[in-house]
């Protein structure tokens, strides 16, 4: 759905009075807040994410799938480091920008691919002496560090990567009270498509509030209210998930004028989904 179906549903779920309360930015804070939690809640705990959790369940996968992307960076070799058993080289990138959370991290080094194993700066000391788990080009490891992420592996070969990983989700927005257009002199820019913010009728047509309808450089409205489909962003999650973020939105902002009977009644709606 359109960020302007999803504010119609939002507004089903609020009662009339306490829809009125809000601004179009609350609207957006609230949905963006929303989508945060729910992308929080289908990936784990920070503290128990397995990356092969995710790729195990189907249900997650489904509900964040819009947001899964690979990237290839490069990657800078660092100094290796010499124990007195075995020499490692630990090779680092940079986050790619839109990069929000760790799913997985794939090594190729003389065209073989191998998984890179999660670990940590406590861990990684004791592994650098490990006979057994010591970092090769086929058990290479990855920490995440504050600007992006270092791979330990064996000392040759040159390594490329393959990461896996969640995207920012792009922020929903309706626009804002000054973007609406609602009045009858002004002529819709040819070929510049709009959504119905209410019942509208346009070029002999009646459309329904969230519908799409295109300038003609001619034509301005007979009745009721539009605006650029430019100036807003749906959200950005896979559409069965879109129902359930509409409820938890609308219990955020029934909570937040202290409607907590209501509010608590949605959020039961929206688990159930």
């Amino acid at each position: 759905m359109n960020s302007i179906q999803a504010k119609q549903r939002i507004d089903f779920y609020l009662n009339l009075t306490a829809a009125a309360r809000f601004t179009f930015a609350e609207y957006n804070l609230a949905m963006n807040d929303a989508v945060n939690e729910f992308i929080n809640q289908q990936f784990g705990d920070e503290e128990n994410r397995d990356p092969k959790s995710f790729e195990m369940n189907q249900q997650i996968r489904d509900n964040l799938f819009t947001l899964i992307k690979v990237a290839t960076p490069s990657v800078s070799d660092g100094t290796t480091v010499t124990t007195e058993y075995y020499s490692s080289t630990p090779s680092s990138f940079t986050y790619p920008t839109d990069y929000d959370m760790f799913i997985s991290l794939r090594t190729i080094i003389g065209g073989v691919s191998s998984y890179a194993r999660p670990t940590t700066y406590n861990q990684i000391g004791p592994l650098l002496q490990d006979s057994f788990k010591h970092p090769t080009n086929n058990r290479p490891y990855v920490i995440e560090t504050s600007t992006g992420f270092t791979v330990w592996r064996g000392t040759t070969g040159t390594l490329t990567v393959s990461l896996t990983y969640l995207k920012l989700p792009t922020a929903f927005s309706i626009g804002s009270e000054t973007q609406l257009i609602s009045d009858t002199t002004t002529v819709l820019t040819n070929l510049a498509t709009y959504y119905a913010t209410e019942v509208t009728v346009f070029n002999g047509v009646t459309y329904q509030i969230g519908a799409t309808l295109t300038g003609n450089g001619v034509n301005a409205l007979t009745s009721g209210q539009v605006i650029l489909a430019s100036q807003t962003s749906p959200i950005d999650l896979p559409e069965k998930t879109q129902e359930r973020l509409c409820k938890a939105c609308a219990a955020k902002m029934l909570k937040s004028i202290g409607m907590l009977q209501e509010s608590l009644a949605m959020e039961a709606e929206a688990a159930k989904m």
